[in-house]
């Protein structure tokens, strides 16, 4: 068995050749889906990012859903599929994954305007929400650190500039406050790496 995605980690001892067409279907669907998208404030392809949230998400579990789910994290979310259109390709659960990790977007005001009630929202729903949906959080939330790490050291604090909230202080309490409520993965290298990041950023931030 071999995946292109997976490169050179090792498979799942459990996974069999149709969890690995699975995952790999959930990619080509999240392909389509964010097909032309960029990450902000860049040319880089969107489908990156959930590609590298699957591949931590990946690290802490071998169940091929909640990996499956990673990838298709942020279609309700950003694009025209729905819920439904996740359910039909992928079954209940995926469904029911994705649509737990997803932000409302508020859209009857600007995404500055709702930035705050969006974030406190996104903190109280992970304080209950169980432990795959955190993984799924966790893990965007790394890959999105480690761009933001990037930037920071080639443009200091302008690189808050970029996103609708302008405010460092506010993006300091809102990974804290994921931090906070993804403690049950503080022992995977995820949460640490996350962590590292978030202290560099907020803490160190100066010394770069």
């Amino acid at each position: 068995m071999k995946s292109d995605i997976l490169g050179s980690k090792k498979i799942h001892s459990n996974w069999k050749e149709e969890d690995i067409a699975y995952y790999e279907k959930a990619i080509e669907f999240a392909k389509a889906a964010h097909k032309g998208a960029k990450r902000k404030g860049s040319d880089v392809p969107y489908i990156n990012h959930p590609i590298e949230t699957s591949l931590i998400v990946y690290d802490m579990t071998d169940d091929v859903e909640v990996i499956a789910a990673a990838v298709l994290h942020d279609v309700i979310e950003d694009t025209e599929f729905s819920e439904e259109d996740i359910r039909r390709e992928f079954g209940d659960r995926v469904a029911r994954l994705v649509a737990d990790e997803s932000e409302d977007k508020m859209r009857h005001i600007s995404a500055a305007e709702s930035w705050s009630a969006r974030k406190e929202a996104t903190i109280k729903h992970l304080k209950t929400a169980s432990l795959e949906v955190k993984m799924i959080a966790l893990a965007d939330k790394l890959s999105n650190m480690r761009d933001t790490m990037r930037d920071y050291s080639l443009v200091g604090d302008d690189v808050w500039l970029k996103f609708n909230q302008k405010d460092k202080k506010k993006h300091e309490w809102y990974q804290n406050g994921i931090l906070e409520n993804t403690k049950e993965l503080k022992d995977t290298e995820a949460w640490k790496e996350y962590k590292k990041l978030c202290d560099k950023v907020f803490k160190d931030g100066n010394n770069l």
